[in-house]
């Protein structure tokens, strides 16, 4: 499959619907855990390069009275995101084939996997956003808004391909998906901090 992998890359930008289809099929899972953790180590390195990141981190470490090393602190990192995306896309799945779709967890794994491709565009953008000043901040939350809605789209795409779905329903799994772990949870959250706020 190594072999595939430039051409899967390739494929996801200029053609997303076949590529995804044959990703799908051809389930490279480790590649595609592989390319989904590196967008997320290196998005995170991009961050250290802003001063109210590393600012919040070492106000953080003041108000706790501890510091924690960064080997830990990165491979906890990674074991959260590896979980959240088993999670996410377990969810996903579940609402795939409740409306209808034949497809497996691995096979929407590993072509949703490969969506996330774009947000690799996002890293440098990040560091340029930083480096520039407003005017960068302003032009990298344009083009990160803009990659966000490029890599959501595909990884609809992901889920109709995957699944044999209609993009209706792949939209509407999509929503409630993001609706159940994202958004719920944001809102209790958010209530139960105004509840203590006003206790």
């Amino acid at each position: 499959m190594g072999d595939k992998l430039f051409d899967w890359l390739y494929g996801v930008i200029v053609s997303p619907s076949d590529t995804l289809n044959e990703i799908a099929r051809e389930r490279p899972v480790w590649w595609g855990l592989l390319i989904y953790l590196g967008i997320s180590v290196l998005g995170s390195l991009a961050a250290l390069f802003d001063p109210e990141v590393v600012g919040f981190y070492e106000e953080m470490t003041r108000q706790f009275a501890f510091t924690i090393p960064f080997l830990p602190l990165a491979i906890g990192g990674l074991l959260i995101a590896v979980l959240i995306l088993l999670i996410y896309v377990g969810v996903l799945h579940l609402f795939g084939r409740l409306f209808g779709g034949s497809g497996g967890y691995w096979n929407l794994f590993s072509a949703y996997t490969f969506a996330n491709f774009p947000g690799i565009i996002g890293v440098p953008i990040t560091v340029i956003g930083v480096l520039f000043g407003v005017v960068g901040s302003v032009l990298s939350g344009l083009v990160g808004f803009g990659i966000s809605i490029w890599v959501i789209v595909l990884q609809v795409i992901a889920l109709r391909e995957s699944h044999g779905l209609s993009t209706g329903m792949s939209i509407l799994a999509y929503v409630l998906t993001l609706f159940i772990l994202i958004i719920v949870p944001v809102f209790l959250v958010i209530g139960l901090v105004m509840a203590f706020m006003f206790v």
